[in-house]
């Protein structure tokens, strides 16, 4: 316990704010938007004839599983209508219409002969290596298989862009997938401090009212002392409490310089105010700083006992002791000589 009370001095607040705080150490965040997914994206457009159309093909590099599949066959195809596979999947997609009519019956076949273009490794293996070699090798056999099926010549065009799990849940594609436990507990943090710091704000405003003062106001907690400790409802104006400075700006730099100075954060309370079911303590952190505790129910806080007096004042105990002692030497050394001039005289 610090022998005397010492309040916080706001200039020295101000001076402690201007140390350099060491560089946080760097950590990489985790990656959420890595590519899991990889879209094939192609054109054919007729050399001779009539027809032709375009595809999307996204599937889930993993699995090899297709999540998302659009074909369009045009017939008959509008002439001077080029879509770019190079461009974003999403806007290539929403073009398919402007290359002309769709003509069902012609897609399915289409479709169904896509399906067997790529077996499920081959679709895993494009995923994990998808060169300008295999790509380009994709395309010639997508080009062959359509022209055997239309007995049409197409020119081809195709290109492939990794998607990311989040974008295709943004764009509805597949479903989100359920939390993992460490996020369900993060969220489940993340929510119960944000829930924390509203009650504070509230109850710092709830605290505000009606009051005088005009300097800063910052919330506390109570240090908890079950076995030394006095009650909340028993405390009074006067009585020096134990408090815990939590949060940022004001809170953080008085925080801050009480570490750096070692003192202990015991402060006399200058108020109390109830209200709404709750209790407010105000407590003198400085002229210009108070602090508030919010008691919500009774129990133990810690205190500033009062100093126990040591030593012996003149007039006590020992005093007396000491005056009786030498009074019974004294009465001694005159018996002595008594004694002694019996003897030799």
């Amino acid at each position: 316990m610090p022998d005397e009370i010492k309040f916080v001095d706001v200039n020295d607040i101000a001076e402690a704010a201007k140390k350099k705080e060491p560089a946080p150490e760097t950590v990489e965040a985790p990656k959420d938007d890595t590519p899991e997914f990889l879209a094939i994206k192609s054109t054919f457009i007729p050399s001779r004839g009539n027809m032709g159309g375009a595809f999307c093909n996204i599937l889930e590099g993993k699995t090899g599983r297709t999540v998302f599949q659009v074909f369009w066959l045009a017939s008959p195809y509008t002439a001077g209508i080029l879509l770019e596979p190079s461009k974003d999947w999403r806007n290539f997609v929403k073009r398919f219409p402007q290359l002309g009519p769709l003509d069902k019956d012609l897609a399915e076949k289409f479709q169904t002969q896509l399906k067997g273009i790529l077996t499920v490794d081959e679709k895993k293996k494009l995923y994990e290596n998808y060169t300008k070699v295999k790509v380009k090798q994709l395309e010639s056999m997508i080009r062959r298989s359509f022209e055997q099926v239309s007995q049409c010549v197409f020119t081809a065009a195709t290109d492939v862009e990794p998607i990311s799990r989040k974008e295709l849940e943004r764009a509805k594609v597949i479903k989100p997938l359920p939390p993992s436990p460490a996020e369900l507990a993060r969220q489940k943090a993340e929510k119960e401090e944000r829930e924390r710091q509203e009650q504070e704000e509230r109850d710092k405003q709830e605290a505000s009212k009606d009051g005088v003062f005009e300097g800063t106001i910052i919330m506390c907690q109570p240090v908890l002392d079950p076995v030394k400790g006095r009650a909340s409802s028993e405390i009074v104006p006067g009585d020096i409490v134990g408090v815990i400075i939590d949060g940022e700006g004001t809170s953080a730099l008085v925080k801050k310089y009480l570490e750096e100075n070692n003192i202990e954060p015991l402060f006399p309370v200058e108020e109390i105010k109830e209200t709404a079911g709750k209790k407010f303590l105000y407590v003198k952190i400085s002229d210009e700083i108070r602090g508030v505790l919010t008691i919500t129910k009774d129990f133990k806080i810690k205190i500033k006992q009062p100093e126990v007096e040591t030593g012996n004042k003149p007039g006590g105990s020992s005093f007396i002791s000491g005056v009786i002692f030498f009074g019974m030497l004294g009465g001694a050394a005159i018996g002595l000589i008594f004694v002694l001039r019996y003897l030799f005289l």
